[in-house]
């Protein structure tokens, strides 16, 4: 009959040894947990991408955002220049300057503009993506007063019964409605849709009949346009006052230019925006001989301001930004582990740690799956519950008794309810999380402040060579 073979006594030296291998093999897991909190961010980048498609496919049905330049006054003209032309003299070719009437067309904008605006949002659905869309009341004001000589365009022959209002819309798709355009003598002018008038525009024409120079040329119109995500207005008047309201409760206003006044709440917002010319990086008018085309749209477009209807901070957002923090979670419970062994002689399985992360992965997954269905409060309740009752249950089998239970499943649920304000808390997310971790790494080094690092054992060994004395 065989003896029974003698516990192995472990010298100081090699106990130390296997606390720091199992303090690398924990590092090691924490590396390795990483794979599944990158496919999990795969999977979220792929369902973002089939919202994108859905949003896409809503905004090119119902409108694009819109972006709402003019009216602008386009007054053609000729003047005299010099060109060259081959000609043959006594059988040779000689270049000849010649003088001719050559076409340009001069652009002048309105001295005073007034926008006033009702903007009603909706969301529509479209399988279980949604996407903001919105469909706008705009009244347009204001008065041009053209004048070629104030302007220094040298004419010399205006066509003023050719000139035309330009009004243009990023997407014409959208516009259920504009005009008629109203004179100040009650007259109207239909706009009609016109491909590339002069190339620094896509618009809309109506004839403006009666406009002389030096005299003031008042007009007024309305536009009813369907958009998606934002609303922008080009300040193309030498003075711009805009005036927008809406139901929508989270406005992100952007641009180049903020409104000077603005009313928030609940039921909606209220905001007045006012430009002055010389803030806006373009003049009051030009000619296309001598401004290319491309780069006074650009600059048109560079001015604009207005307001973007943003959906509060979603699920995807939020997941994104959770992930953020995995490594967080694995820290933390890993090390509350670490700390019952060296401090209460138990034994933890690297595997034990490897289920425990691979659940807090589930975490994510989970909340993202969820998300997709209900409110972004309940998703995250819901995986956060789950994952904290599965994790402290497994736990029960190893840490022996409840209050250690207890202490991991309490510590996982307030952080998955800290973290949750600060998913929420957009301004103060940064300063929340910092505080945590602070909060987080004190209260590891206070329960750490008596243990002698240079004595670690790993539990059992000591125990097992006491009897073998």
């Amino acid at each position: 009959m065989d003896s029974p073979q003698p516990p192995v006594i472990l010298t100081p030296a090699k106990r130390r040894a296997m606390v720091y291998l199992k303090l690398g093999s924990i590092c090691l897991l924490l590396l390795m947990l990483q794979i599944p909190l990158v496919m999990t961010n795969g999977v979220l980048q792929e369902r973002q991408r089939y919202r994108l498609q859905v949003t896409e496919e809503i905004a090119g049905i119902w409108g694009r955002h819109q972006l709402v330049t003019g009216p602008v006054l386009a007054v053609p003209y000729a003047y005299r220049a010099t060109v060259i032309h081959s000609r043959v003299v006594n059988g040779r070719a000689v270049q000849v300057e010649e003088t001719e009437l050559t076409g340009a067309v001069a652009y002048f904008l309105p001295e005073v503009l007034g926008v006033n605006g009702n903007v009603e949002p909706e969301l529509r659905h479209r399988g279980i993506y949604d996407t903001v869309v919105y469909s706008s009341k705009l009244k347009v004001t204001g008065y041009f007063l053209p004048d070629f000589a104030v302007a220094g365009i040298e004419a010399d022959r205006i066509d003023w019964d050719r000139a035309r209002v330009l009004f243009d819309v990023s997407d014409l798709h959208g516009a259920r409605s504009v005009g008629p355009l109203k004179f100040g003598d009650n007259r109207e002018a239909v706009f009609e849709a016109a491909e590339n008038v002069a190339g620094t525009f896509r618009p809309l024409v109506a004839k403006a009949a009666g406009v002389t120079a030096s005299a003031k040329w008042e007009f007024a119109m309305d536009a009813v346009l369907q958009g998606s995500e934002r609303l922008e207005i080009a300040p193309v008047g030498k003075a711009t006052s805009v005036a927008l309201q809406s139901s929508w409760p989270n406005p992100s206003f952007m641009g180049a230019s903020l409104p000077v006044t603005r009313q928030l709440g609940s039921e909606g917002f209220k905001a007045e925006w006012q430009v002055a010319h010389f803030s806006r990086g373009f003049p009051q008018s030009w000619s296309n001989r001598l401004v290319k085309d491309e780069d006074m749209a650009g600059k048109i477009g560079a001015a604009s301001f207005g307001v973007r209807f943003t959906q509060p901070v979603d699920a995807y957002s939020m997941a994104d930004r959770a992930q953020k923090y995995g490594i967080l979670f694995f820290v933390l419970v890993f090390t509350v582990f670490f700390l019952f062994e060296v401090t209460a002689a138990l034994r933890i399985h690297p595997l034990q740690y490897a289920l425990v992360g691979v659940a807090l992965c589930l975490f994510f997954l989970g909340f993202l799956a969820l998300s997709e269905f209900w409110p972004t409060g309940w998703a995250y309740a819901a995986a956060a519950t789950g994952c904290t009752l599965m994790i402290s249950l497994y736990a029960w089998s190893f840490l022996k008794t409840g209050w250690r239970t207890l202490v991991i499943g309490g510590g996982l649920a307030a952080t998955y309810g800290y973290l949750y304000f600060v998913l929420k808390s957009l301004d103060y997310a940064l300063v929340a999380g910092t505080a945590a971790l602070f909060g987080a790494l004190a209260l590891v080094m206070f329960c750490t402040r008596r243990i002698n690092w240079y004595e670690l054992d790993v539990p059992g060994t000591q125990n097992a060579g006491a009897a073998q004395q």
